[in-house]
């Protein structure tokens, strides 16, 4: 009879697509851990989107293999321009009703707690924010650069009151429907989950957390540039801190 997940699981894909992208860069044989990795944890899907940016992806032989044997697996070249926050996009312009999850292509997520995430989405979540800073979540690597900025961002909008103390993590799940009326601003890269986080909240929209772990990747080339895309988080969290603070003050969110 299985379990009431289980059921409910199977109940959600006559209801709705459960569609995972995954933006790519050369991340060749990855791709090949990841979809076993996928298969491990029992995690379901009817697509399965490798977005990338040039024929010449070291990424798409293996794509092409693992389609050969599940139809589910696509290779989608972006056509929006190069770079990550392009291929996000154009992603997420196609998205059907249903969860769409984002995943790394580099094995840093925790997708055993993929299925949670759903049952999460079924409940009535818009978005649901794995957090590597509430209690039972880690963070293995990084850079101590990195993974101070990212925890004080999270850390002190949740000590203020916003719903998730990990909105830069770029592994998030999203309604489809709502995803697909937002007019993403972001210019830069992954600084575009913390910009959904924030309109997520000042559009009331339900945010809920749960612990994950993340692993900072082992193959493969970074495209993070902190640097570069630091600026870009911090009109984000400024704006979600203004948020949270005219709430509390006794305002409506700001927009």
């Amino acid at each position: 009879m299985g379990s009431p997940a289980g059921r409910a699981r199977e109940h959600l894909v006559r209801e709705g697509l459960i569609q995972i992208i995954v933006p790519v860069y050369n991340e060749g044989e990855n791709v090949l851990h990841l979809y076993k990795c996928l298969q491990a944890e029992n995690v379901p899907f009817d697509r399965l989107r490798f977005i990338y940016d040039q024929d010449t992806d070291t990424t798409l032989p293996f794509v092409t293999s693992l389609r050969a044997a599940d139809s589910r697996v696509e290779a989608v070249k972006n056509e929006y321009g190069p770079g990550v926050i392009r291929a996000l996009r154009f992603g997420f312009d196609r998205t059907e009703p249903g969860p769409v999850i984002v995943l790394m292509g580099d094995l840093s997520d925790k997708l055993s707690i993929v299925p949670d995430m759903i049952q999460l989405w079924q409940e009535g979540t818009t978005l649901v924010s794995p957090s590597r800073y509430m209690p039972g979540g880690r963070q293995h690597g990084g850079g101590l650069v990195k993974s101070a900025l990212s925890r004080g961002a999270g850390v002190s909008l949740g000590l203020l009151g916003f719903p998730t103390s990990d909105p830069t993590n770029n592994f998030k799940l999203y309604d489809g429907s709502w995803l697909r009326r937002q007019r993403i601003e972001s210019e830069g890269g992954f600084e575009v989950a913390l910009e959904l986080c924030y309109k997520a909240y000042v559009q009331r929209e339900p945010i809920r957390q749960l612990p994950t772990e993340w692993f900072d990747r082992t193959a493969g080339e970074s495209r993070f540039r902190l640097r570069a895309w630091l600026p870009r988080y911090l009109r984000w969290w400024l704006r979600a801190t203004g948020a949270v603070l005219q709430e509390r003050l006794g305002g409506s969110r700001l927009r």
